[in-house]
């Protein structure tokens, strides 16, 4: 795969490659559905920072907002949850996975009329629900909050954003099919399972005691790592050799690893479940499907860390490299959390506390989020066909992005560590704990304000760029119509 030499080349349009005469035909039949779902995603992604400020916030001083009661953090909380989740990063992983899959099959977009009605639908579906959590109808179910009745929605929404990528790789001319490929049409499938039967057996028909637990860990695992890892891994997959330009590192091994996550991953989050009421066997096939999550770890290091090796000075000249590398080493870290977590020595100390929220925040944000932030970089310039508009806003992007999630997981992780001791310790009363954790709760709040810092400059940038795009076609209908009375003459 080839690429423009210059070191910014993901700022700018795309010059060469291996099919330069398919690739603008491509993007341009892309722009309208990717700049709505890029810009739906970076709108949701300032809300969700809106929310998560205002819940740290109460932490420290509950009665700040007190007398609304939408605003308390019992609602507020869940509301930030899943306005990232749902708004934000399916947005995001939305106009990748749709992108990839266009970019890899050839295939330019047949139209985009399903694809733009299937994004309002899950856009509406999302506010009703962050609605709905807001005015107290939330299920309480973590990362399944959104009341029930915006399911049906986001499932007739779902169907459409992901029949129609699918249209996009029936009408491509590729007769290849890559590993990135391999990732995305898995997500595409798994995501509607996981989440159907989630909603099932915790919504509609809830099943008893504590089966409820383990559906939900069944859930919430599956969700990061066969939907947000799956379209992370494969912009990792097109990406790194691209700008790299040379192969991935033992690519032949890239399937081992994709099955392996597709059989163990789908069972790792039980381990969560660890000394809990549930069966011991329940427990044990947890820990042993993240014990076992191992073999892709190893795999995923020799593919991506094998590609980047002798090439890490190539992070310094491109933006796309920089989020990718930050974004590999967090998944390492997730995986490698992931496993010590399923030691009962480990749980002993983790379960129950901030390490719980690090590793979330870690795999959602450090790893997920940085690879789409890096991707985007990349796509924006090709599909509106312009530069980005500020290359200071995208260091001060980067910089804010990767310090906010150092400090925020580091923060919360060892503060995590610290609670769980002192819970431990039946001498230290609950009021001391609270109060042990509180500096370090201190911490992720500056963190959280870094971060909002970021997004903040990438959403600038992207509706800076799109308004620099969508200039000369104003100017020019202007041009047109001030014409069109000379012409009456």
């Amino acid at each position: 795969m080839a690429k423009d030499p210059s070191p910014s080349s993901e700022l700018t349009p795309e010059r060469a490659s291996p099919h330069s005469a398919e690739a603008p035909v491509i993007d341009a039949s892309l722009r309208t559905p990717l700049v709505v779902l890029i810009g739906s995603a970076l709108v949701w992604l300032l809300i969700a920072s809106v929310l998560g400020l205002v819940s740290a916030w109460k932490l420290h001083t509950p009665a700040f907002l007190d007398s609304c009661e939408f605003l308390t953090y019992g609602r507020i909380q869940p509301a930030q949850s899943n306005a990232f989740i749902y708004g934000w990063s399916f947005n995001a992983a939305f106009a990748v996975s749709l992108w990839l899959m266009a970019r890899l099959s050839r295939g330019a977009l047949p139209g985009c009329g399903v694809l733009l009605i299937g994004t309002l639908f899950w856009n509406a579906g999302v506010t009703l629900g962050i609605g709905g959590i807001l005015t107290g109808f939330s299920t309480s179910i973590e990362w399944l909050e959104l009341p029930g009745f915006a399911t049906p929605l986001l499932l007739v929404a779902y169907a459409l954003i992901a029949a129609w990528t699918l249209v996009v790789f029936r009408a491509g001319r590729s007769h290849e099919i890559y590993a990135s490929q391999w990732y995305i049409f898995a997500a595409l499938f798994w995501f509607p399972w996981i989440y159907s039967i989630a909603q099932v057996m915790l919504v509609f028909s809830p099943v008893r005691g504590t089966v409820q637990s383990v559906v939900q860990a069944w859930f919430a695992s599956n969700l990061f790592l066969l939907w947000f890892a799956s379209i992370a891994l494969a912009a990792i997959y097109y990406f790194l050799p691209k700008l790299l330009l040379k192969p991935v590192s033992n690519y032949y091994l890239a399937s081992l690893s994709f099955w392996w996550f597709a059989v163990f991953g789908s069972w790792a989050g039980i381990s969560r479940l660890i000394g809990g009421p549930v069966p011991a066997w329940v427990q044990t096939v947890g820990a042993a499907a993240s014990f076992m999550l191992i073999v892709p770890l190893v795999i995923l290091w020799m593919n991506f860390f094998g590609t980047l090796s002798n090439r890490w000075s190539s992070l310094k000249g491109d933006i796309t490299l920089r989020f990718m590398g930050f974004g590999i080493v967090a998944f390492m870290l997730v995986l490698a959390v992931w496993v010590l977590g399923a030691l009962h020595g480990v749980a002993a100390i983790t379960q129950f506390t901030y390490v719980t929220v690090a590793e979330a925040q870690l795999g959602l944000y450090g790893f997920f989020s940085m690879v789409v932030f890096g991707a985007l970089y990349y796509i924006v310039p090709r599909v509106l066909n312009t530069s980005w508009a500020s290359k200071p806003l995208i260091g001060l992007h980067f910089t804010a992005s990767a310090v906010g999630v150092v400090l925020l997981v580091g923060s919360l992780a060892v503060g995590g560590i610290s609670q769980g001791r002192l819970l431990a310790d039946a001498s230290v009363a609950f009021a001391d704990v609270t109060k042990a954790t509180q500096p370090y709760l201190f911490a992720a709040n500056i963190a959280l304000v870094i971060l909002a810092v970021g997004q903040l400059a990438f959403a600038l940038n992207f509706f800076w760029t799109l308004g620099r795009a969508a200039a000369p076609a104003v100017r020019s209908a202007k041009d047109l119509l001030s014409v069109q009375p000379e012409a009456a003459r």
